[in-house]
């Protein structure tokens, strides 16, 4: 629009433009074109949005303004002028102007200026002037606010509404995180309290099962010493189905016997304990070998113990622990096949045990056989109280001894497990920690 405008314009007053040339700046505002060129550009004027014009020359004088004070004033430092001398059309929008409009003041308008090139004869002709021309565009200003204003209000309205549903939310969430944590204290609490419960219980099951083991011994003796008093001084005189009693009570009594001292044995785990001590393991393993070395040599078997570690833990335990295993190792052989027992160490920087790390130095200890083996699947059951896989009649035992290992090895942090193939023998895995935290805080 300001261009047509000003193409309009610059055509018309061609002559007006050109006749100025040589006028100085104080003549400017009497030259006599002046009124004849004012009237018609206020003409092109009315009805439009532009509430100012300026005529420059070439050398920046205002030649024409529809604010006459501003003829024969200098904007060669202008870079709006600068620009469109040069052939460009600058346009930019200034706020906060007052501005005179067919003799109107007009207040704090938002104006746009446009600086526009006049070529008398067509857009490749040389330019003979700049046009300066100031748009109204206060409505359009007004109108673009009041929509951001509108905008920024839904915005607010949406933010607060978004707020106030997070609210409810954060609110919401916040109750049950709190009756979720007064739950879980409470079943953390009543846990605690079942499990100090259950320790008693353990405790006085141990202690119970030390002393009832302890004082059957005795009357077990007796029975036993009858046995024999019958045999050595009434043996001419029972049949041999006497006979027959006896033997079965004194076979009956030594697996008593042997059952008391397995369940001392395991009551003693914690109810008996010693203080931690630092303990060779190579040296117990040469220890165990030479107690079962009758039994070795009537299995014929080929134990190799590979370097086994110092560890802190109970002499007597772990003692107990490793020979229970080399003892099943023994016990449960091949007829037919040479029996092989390998030892084996191995060190762990991590163990990991039912989804808890323990992150302290651990060592694995393995005894592998090539036994008879068992159904992996029975592996949880062995490591229980009085749990057999074989009848007493095939192989002699109480059903303790896996059991005792299990809670020696709980007793030392650690844990056993094991691994097998029916036919293929099995290997028992015990890990235990190098170095024990706190020795001096064992049960007494």
């Amino acid at each position: 629009m300001a261009q047509i405008i000003s193409n309009s314009i610059g055509h018309d007053n061609r002559h007006f433009l050109s006749s100025t040339a040589a006028l100085k700046a104080e003549d400017l505002k009497e030259h006599p074109q002046l009124i004849t060129v004012s009237d018609h550009i206020h003409e092109h004027m009315k009805g439009t949005a532009i509430v100012k014009i300026k005529l420059f020359d070439l050398k920046g004088r205002v030649i024409f303004s529809t604010d006459q004070r501003q003829i024969g004033q200098q904007a060669t430092h202008s870079k709006g002028f600068t620009s469109a001398r040069s052939g460009k059309v600058i346009t930019k929008l200034a706020s906060g102007k007052q501005y005179r409009k067919l003799g109107q003041n007009l207040n704090r308008r938002s104006l746009l200026s446009s600086y526009i090139p006049i070529r008398q004869n067509g857009p490749n002709s040389p330019i003979e002037g700049v046009f300066e021309l100031y748009s109204d565009i206060t409505p359009l200003v007004e109108e673009v606010e009041a929509a951001q204003r509108q905008g920024i209000i839904g915005v607010l309205v949406i933010l607060s509404g978004l707020y106030g549903i997070l609210y409810v939310i954060v609110r919401r969430a916040d109750r049950i995180l709190v009756r979720q944590d007064q739950a879980r204290q409470l079943a953390e609490a009543q846990l605690a309290e079942k499990v100090e419960a259950l320790a008693r219980s353990n405790t006085e099951l141990e202690q119970f099962a030390y002393v009832a083991s302890h004082d059957l011994q005795e009357p077990l003796r007796k029975i036993e010493a009858f046995g024999d008093r019958l045999k050595t001084k009434c043996g001419d005189e029972l049949s041999e189905r006497g006979h027959e009693y006896v033997d079965r009570m004194q076979n009956a009594a030594s697996r008593m016997r042997l059952l008391i001292q397995n369940l001392l044995a395991f009551s003693r785990v914690t109810t008996k304990a010693q203080p931690f001590t630092p303990v060779n393991l190579q040296e117990v393993m040469a220890s165990i070998l030479d107690d079962l070395e009758t039994r070795i040599q009537e299995t014929g078997a080929q134990v190799d113990i590979a370097p086994l570690p110092v560890i802190d833990a109970e002499p007597m335990q772990i003692y107990q622990l490793f020979q229970n295993l080399i003892s099943n190792a023994l016990k449960f052989c091949q007829p037919d096949q040479p029996l092989s027992i390998i030892v084996a160490s191995q060190s762990l920087t991590i163990a990991e045990h039912n989804g808890q790390v323990n992150d302290a130095e651990m060592c694995q200890i393995s005894v592998a056989d090539n036994g008879i083996g068992f159904e992996q699947k029975y592996t949880d059951r062995i490591f229980k109280l009085f749990q057999r896989l074989h009848s007493r009649s095939d192989y002699e035992g109480t059903g303790i001894g896996l059991a005792v290992c299990a809670k020696i090895a709980e007793y030392h942090g650690g844990f056993i497990t094991a691994n097998s193939t029916p036919g293929e023998g099995a290997t028992f895995i015990v890990t235990l920690p190098v170095h024990q935290i706190a020795m001096e805080t064992q049960p007494s």
